[in-house]
């Protein structure tokens, strides 16, 4: 019998990064970190590196637990302000006010759109020959989707630009953070919550058909959100919808570039574009650790999990079990349909992975038909622990569509 947790006062402690098998700083890990999971993962799809640490790289151990109400977000759950840091109920009710602006059929309704500003993106591009695919692809389209969504206006959206740089520093736990850091995204979060709120106190007396205003929407139970449980929502759905959706793209279109075979199929038939969006999503995911507590004493793969047993799961790892996915580390796009747990996994199932499939989907087709290639300049990956994704991606663009006029 599932035993309900009852200790949901515990948290990931401060040393759990150093408790970690491997050195979240070392240049080598940060350029590839798939080397160190495998030898990980020599020690089964669950690793105990220290007392009150697992690890876990297996993909059915980390559906196992990402699927488990006794494994949760630990302490202040229940007080945050945010649903994305709740645990279920409270989770549950605070996610269906926003979700139906994520449902399939939104996201449908978007296509036209992501479609246009990817052309647009793209044209702009090829008239310099080049494009450095981070700032000049993944960054606008990500940033100015997120914006429409929410409702900002046309003449704001330069603005947020730097603060949104800012608040993706906070992926990363204080515990990694030098002072400058710190300063940086403590300054980002204030220009950030002025800003949202000056938006909240607008759609108050304007609604209008945007996450704004359905945020301000009465709640199935006849609730009310106060105006700053909607900033700190609202905050955490753009950041969460945003960096993850930038470094995602380029991670795909990087897997791309490295395999011309691949790029060639897709660039030949546009029909490959959902495959290739999830293949790319399973072969390098943003998010490369996720982090559950144990809220009551629990089993996982055989091994005993105590209440208060911080579990590490690496999507990385997980979406490269050789006992799931043949042939692991090759990136071939006709792979065919497998779960990955690239966009997360049960009650924190990634709320927008219909609009991140349908951007990687649009990007990935259009650039393909200008036959891309890498200008070997040596690639870094930015220095951040939760997340992976490339500093720059310069590609030279090396024909027109014949479509194009």
């Amino acid at each position: 019998m599932t035993r309900e947790p009852q200790t949901p006062g515990i948290s990931v402690t401060s040393d759990f990064w150093e408790r970690l098998p491997f050195d979240v700083h070392d240049a080598a890990f940060r350029a590839d970190p798939y080397p160190f999971y495998e030898r990980l993962r020599a020690s089964g799809p669950v690793a105990r590196p220290t007392d009150g640490v697992l690890v876990v790289t297996g993909y059915r151990a980390s559906l196992a637990v990402l699927g488990d109400p006794r494994f949760g977000m630990g302490a202040g759950a229940l007080e945050s302000q945010s649903f994305l840091l709740t645990d279920p109920p409270e989770h549950r009710r605070r996610r269906v006010r926003v979700s139906g602006a994520f449902s399939a059929r939104a996201v449908e309704r978007l296509r036209p759109a992501i479609r246009h500003r990817t052309g647009e993106l793209l044209r702009a591009a090829v008239v310099r020959g080049e494009a450095e695919a981070v700032a000049d692809l993944a960054v606008p389209l990500a940033l100015e989707l997120i914006c429409a969504m929410v409702g900002v206006p046309l003449a704001d959206r330069p603005r947020w630009y730097g603060p949104l740089s800012g608040l993706a520093l906070g992926f990363d736990p204080p515990e990694l953070r030098d002072e400058t850091t710190t300063a940086r995204l403590a300054s980002a979060r204030l220009e950030f919550a002025h800003y949202l709120g000056e938006l909240i106190r607008e759609r108050c007396r304007d609604p209008r058909e945007d996450l704004v205003s359905a945020l301000l929407e009465p709640g199935p139970d006849g609730t009310r959100l106060t105006g700053q449980e909607a900033v700190t929502a609202l905050g955490q759905l753009v950041v969460a919808g945003y960096e993850p959706t930038v470094h995602l793209l380029a991670n795909g279109l990087f897997a791309l570039l490295c395999h011309p075979s691949q790029l060639e199929r897709l660039r030949s038939a546009s029909s490959w574009a959902p495959a290739a969006a999830e293949e790319a999503l399973r072969y390098d995911p943003a998010v490369q650790l996720i982090t559950r507590i144990a809220l009551c004493d629990a089993d996982l793969a055989g091994h005993p999990v105590p209440a208060g047993t911080v579990v590490g799961i690496l999507p990385g790892a997980a979406n490269r079990d050789p006992g799931v996915f043949p042939d692991p580390h090759r990136f071939d796009i006709s792979r065919g349909p497998q779960p990955h747990v690239a966009l997360g996994w049960g009650e924190h199932f990634c709320l927008g992975a219909q609009l991140v499939r349908a951007q990687a989907q649009a990007l990935f087709t259009g650039l393909a038909r200008y036959r891309p290639v890498l200008t070997g300049e040596p690639l870094r990956h930015r220095p951040m622990v939760m997340m992976r994704g490339l500093e720059r991606l310069p590609v030279v663009l090396t024909e027109r569509p014949e479509d194009e006029d």
